[in-house]
């Protein structure tokens, strides 16, 4: 494929909502008191100058926890019947707030008046207006590294156990992490191809879990992706469009920091070392922009006769009390997630993955949160200089971890819905994606 001019529009509207909801991400007693910091969708939509609708690409970030794939059906078929934007040229993500509205409603009841009539209208808007708003762009891309906010959560004892990193634990009894972090930032510049010194827009990626206000907050707030985006957008003017990427096995530091200090601390982080590497781009008129797509299954998690006894037995004893957590879930929960997974066994889960590519960098769109290791293995493998992975995008399955990780247990391990073969079949159809960017012309 030729280098294309680039044709690039955005939008940013507030999604905060209007009054007191249900929040997602954590276990929670009761609905929100109030908001600590607005939350936004941002959206940006890419063409090559002159191409027709079909080449036409949606990124879209918003300060939620997830978007069920209902809901971004309906959000991407909208859109699409608006603008002419294919569905499947869309990557409309969360940013993983677990401050935010309950969208999806894990724990909770989900918080369908506000996704209903403030969230989904809302995000439909800002890709509409996006779109209403192409002008010709240069774009150019970077990549650094954040290594203070983002740590592998899978610690081991000395015990041979896997303990999460929020678990009070004997520090002088814990071996370490079970594996490495993948800490890289990946920064894309889009600037007006008429003026450079005008930023249309700051894409950033980087993976960790926007939990730094734990479940004991009930102000809504963007968590540090909301801070670290503002300092951003101050800097440059443009959106800053944060894009997690595959952070399921990793965490804060889940044992300091758990207040609205610590989430200045790591906005600031994250903002400083974007606006850093931003500053750093020389961004170019024409690149190579493909996109494609495509849908696939994994098997569903079978239960063990084991996992379906224990889960009987805790409900037999279970109050129905909901009891605010700061972290993780309580035994109640994790019986009534066997108990529904053991209605599903021998069915498949249903997972799409859009992939972008602008030059030599390229995103991959995933509906969940893949663990950090499968991540940097897509980026190892890929022929894209610089690769990425879009979590919570398009819809939500959950967690994704990797063989070994299963059989070594704990907290997402047991929480997952998928089987140990998602991995492998995962990162094949990954780098199918990847290669068929690569070769599209």
């Amino acid at each position: 494929m030729s280098n294309q001019t680039l044709m690039a529009g955005t939008a940013k509207i507030d999604i905060t909502p209007k009054g007191n909801v249900w929040m997602d991400g954590m276990i929670r007693s009761h609905e929100s008191e109030g908001i600590h910091d607005p939350l936004f969708v941002r959206a940006l939509v890419i063409s090559p100058e002159g191409a027709d609708k079909n080449k036409k690409v949606a990124i879209v970030s918003c300060d939620v926890c997830v978007i069920p794939g209902e809901v971004a059906d309906k959000i991407r078929k909208t859109v699409s019947g608006k603008t002419g934007i294919p569905v499947e040229n869309m990557v409309v993500a969360a940013t993983h707030t677990h401050s935010g509205p309950s969208t999806y409603g894990f724990f909770n009841p989900p918080a369908k008046e506000y996704t209903d009539h403030e969230f989904i209208p809302k995000v439909i808007d800002a890709i509409c207006q996006a779109n209403d708003s192409l002008a010709p762009a240069a774009v150019g891309y970077t990549r650094g590294e954040e290594t203070t906010i983002s740590y592998y959560r899978r610690l081991w004892t000395d015990e041979g156990k896997i303990l999460m990193n929020w678990e009070p634990y004997p520090p002088e009894k814990i071996v370490g992490p079970a594996e490495e972090a993948d800490n890289e930032v990946g920064v894309v510049k889009i600037v007006s191809a008429d003026d450079p010194a005008s930023v249309i827009a700051i894409v950033y990626d980087h993976a960790g879990h926007p939990n730094v206000m734990s479940g004991e907050n009930f102000q809504i707030s963007a968590d540090y992706p909301g801070l670290a985006s503002k300092i951003v957008e101050d800097k440059f003017g443009g959106i800053a469009i944060f894009l997690n990427g595959a952070h399921g096995s990793l965490d804060i530091d889940g044992l300091k920091d758990r207040d609205w200090e610590g989430v200045d601390r790591t906005g600031n982080a994250l903002g400083n070392v974007v606006a850093e590497l931003a500053g750093k781009i020389k961004p170019k008129k024409a690149v190579k922009v493909a996109v494609t797509s495509r849908t696939f299954t994994v098997p569903a998690r079978t239960m063990t006769p084991e996992e379906i006894s224990w889960s009987k037995d805790v409900m037999k004893n279970s109050t129905g009390e909901v009891v605010t957590l700061a972290d993780g879930v309580g035994d109640d929960y994790k019986a009534n997630l066997f108990l529904e997974l053991d209605k599903k066994t021998g069915t498949s889960i249903d997972i799409e993955m859009v992939g972008v590519a602008l030059g030599d960098l390229a995103f991959v769109s995933f509906p969940g949160e893949l663990f950090n290791e499968i991540g940097a293995k897509i980026k190892k493998q890929s022929p894209f200089k610089y690769t990425y992975t879009v979590d919570c995008a398009n819809s939500y399955v959950g967690y994704y971890p990797t063989k070994k990780a299963i059989a070594e247990g704990g907290y997402a391990v047991e929480t997952r819905r998928c089987d140990d073969t998602a991995e492998e079949i995962i990162i094949k159809n990954s780098l199918d994606i990847l290669n068929e960017l690569a070769k599209a012309g």
